[in-house]
Order: C-alpha cells, then structure tokens, then sequence
C-alpha cells in the first residue's frame, strides 16, 4: 500500500463530501511573537493582554490573521495539494477569538463543483470551519480553487456553483463578548485617527513598506503547514 499522500484530483470530490482535516494545532504566545516578526504588526489590542482587558476582553487574543492561517493550513493537503490556482475567498467571519492555549482544527464541506472546459481541470468550492477545543466555531469562509484531474477520462460531475453573498451584512459579524471600547486608549493604541477622520477617496502614504525575503517566505508557509507544492517546488 502506498504512504505518499498525492492529495485531492478534482474528480475525487463531491457535493455534501465533509473533510475533516488533520491535524489539530494548540497556538501559543509564540505564535503571536513570530506573527509579529515576520510582518509589522503593531496592533495594541494584539500585543498586549492589559490593554485587551482594558477593552474588556480576557487576554490579548491571536491576531486574527494568524489564527486564519492556522486554520487555512490545515485544510491545504485536502484541498489544494494539487490547486492550478488559489481563486477567491467570500463570506469569511470571525466568530470567536483565538486565544494563547486555544487548540484549533479545521473541517470544510464541498459546496460547489464546475469542470474547466479543456477537461483537465476543475473548480471546487469548499466551506471551511476553524473549531476551537470546545467544538465552537471560531471562523468560517468559503474558498474556491483550480484542481488538476488525474483521471482525464472521468465524467464531469454536474455542475454546482454556490450562490455566494457579495458582502456581508452587518448582522452577519459577530462582536466579541465583552468588548468595550468606550475606553479605549488612543495614546497607547498609537492611533489618533477616528471613524469620522476618514473621507471616501482619501488616499493615505503607508510609509513603512516591508521586504519579505524569500527565507521568511519558506518559515511562514512551514509554521502553519501549508502543503502547496507551488511554495516549495
């Protein structure tokens, strides 16, 4: 029998199929440091627990970002092991924050399959959860990707693609428990600007461009285990 996991071809998925992927992560405070290395991040609700709980929340949580790399890594080796190309997200929400000790997996359901016309391809349509160790959903988003067939002579499936919202409502976002920003600290958040400070059209010099070496390129796909062969090969 063979070990090599070849990942997902297109023809291997179906509408309904549930994947559950492995393998569950316990994120920690260096997870948040390293995050905070490889990009400039400078958010104080994100890096510091006494200005979290001044805002009502327990502890500093995971950046956001960060915690969806977790959980989007996780579904790589299932889903886009063998993905032409990446091709959209919609629909992503953050349900719950991740906090340092919060163990994260990952399971997403085939909601969507189309076969590309030349017949070697197709686009799958994925909805993936990030559940915490109490089984709550912390995020959800749809992903849809370009996947290789391996079998050029399997029937195309019937054609299913999701109808999608273009935006989100309000209604559909969730707000931290507890979160209060009624007083919250500019000085030390390092941000003077309010929501009424900024006008449709303005256009704003971001002066602290990053380089990213291919070195922390090759660490951050590796820290969150992502598969794709494009990454490394």
């Amino acid at each position: 029998m063979a070990k090599t996991n070849s990942g997902r071809f297109f023809e291997d998925y179906s509408i309904g199929q549930v994947i559950r992927h492995a393998v569950p992560r316990t994120v920690s405070g260096g997870e948040r440091a390293l995050y905070h290395a490889l990009y400039p991040a400078r958010h104080a609700l994100y890096s510091s627990d006494a200005f979290a709980q001044s805002c009502g929340l327990a502890e500093s949580p995971i950046d956001d970002l960060a915690a969806f790399h977790v959980v989007f890594g996780k579904t790589v080796p299932d889903v886009s092991l063998n993905a032409v190309a990446n091709l959209g997200y919609a629909e992503g929400r953050w349900l719950l924050p991740v906090y340092p000790g919060d163990t994260l997996r990952s399971e997403s359901e085939v909601i969507g399959l189309k076969q590309n016309s030349n017949g070697k391809t197709g686009v799958v349509w994925v909805r993936t959860r990030g559940l915490n160790q109490r089984d709550q959903i912390v995020m959800d988003y749809v992903r849809w990707v370009m996947v290789r067939k391996s079998d050029l002579d399997a029937p195309a499936p019937d054609t299913t693609v999701p109808e999608l919202k273009p935006v989100l409502e309000a209604g559909d976002l969730t707000i931290p428990e507890g979160l209060d920003f009624s007083g919250y600290d500019f000085t030390l958040a390092g941000e003077p600007h309010r929501w009424g400070d900024y006008e449709i059209g303005e256009k704003i010099d971001h002066v602290d461009g990053v380089t990213i070496e291919e070195a922390e390129h090759m660490m951050a796909t590796r820290l969150w285990q992502n598969t794709a062969k494009v990454h490394f090969d």
